[in-house]
């Protein structure tokens, strides 16, 4: 073509052969980012799936707590009555003296939420969804943990272990608040009805169970929304 003096096709031919490479570079890359955002959604979904059992899973067991949240109150408004009204020793009192006492140990599943900490909270592509989930476990979470702790921990070792042990004989040191076959049998019951510090514990014990139902109460309602939100998310 130089030989011939047809140089502009010759420039016009480099320049079309140019623009075919760069058109193709261009292609690769965005069937590179296309396969690259594909790969990422589906950890996104792996992860929000797990999640989501992790949801199911702490739902039920806050259901389960709330249950024996109230079963503790009930047990603490018949001791209430038993002292309150002196009324007769019987075997079936052991029941609730022992249930009265319940000190609750919360058990939530986060493995899938460590898992999205640990790769990063930019694979959840929705902010909306990201900030929800990271409220639900590091806020709401972390207030009932807390809290649980704050109400159990500081009480349990320095103002009801001292009268448990001076007032009762455990029936089995395989003790489970799932099981109402056990209970605490008072070593002297006329003592007990006359301890007023006894009285005040329980009280203080019916206090906690009402405030320990409401903070799951709070926890659940935030985890049934949050298992919504990524229902939703999943099947847009």
């Amino acid at each position: 073509m130089l030989s011939e003096n047809k140089f502009s096709k010759y420039l016009l031919y480099a320049i079309g052969e140019i623009i075919l490479v760069v058109f193709g570079i261009l292609i690769a890359l965005q069937i590179n980012n296309w396969n690259q955002n594909r790969s990422e959604r589906q950890v996104e979904k792996r992860l929000l799936l797990e999640l989501y059992n992790n949801l199911e899973y702490n739902e039920q067991r806050l259901n389960l707590d709330i249950k024996e949240e109230f079963k503790s109150i009930h047990s603490v408004k018949q001791v209430l009555k038993i002292l309150e009204n002196r009324l007769p020793y019987q075997d079936s009192m052991d029941y609730h003296f022992d249930r009265s006492l319940y000190s609750p140990d919360i058990v939530l599943s986060s493995t899938a939420f460590k898992s999205i900490q640990s790769r990063g909270f930019d694979v959840i592509a929705s902010d909306s969804l990201r900030n929800a989930i990271i409220t639900l476990f590091e806020n709401d979470y972390g207030f009932l943990l807390s809290q649980t702790v704050r109400l159990e921990d500081q009480f349990w070792p320095s103002s009801l272990l001292p009268l448990l042990h001076k007032h009762f004989r455990i029936k089995s040191m395989e003790g489970n608040p799932f099981n109402d076959e056990l209970g605490s049998k008072p070593v002297d019951y006329e003592a007990l009805l006359n301890d007023d510090q006894y009285h005040n514990m329980i009280k203080h014990r019916g206090s906690f169970r009402y405030q320990g139902a409401a903070l799951k109460q709070d926890a659940l309602e935030k985890t049934t929304a949050l298992k919504e939100q990524i229902n939703n998310y999943l099947n847009q």
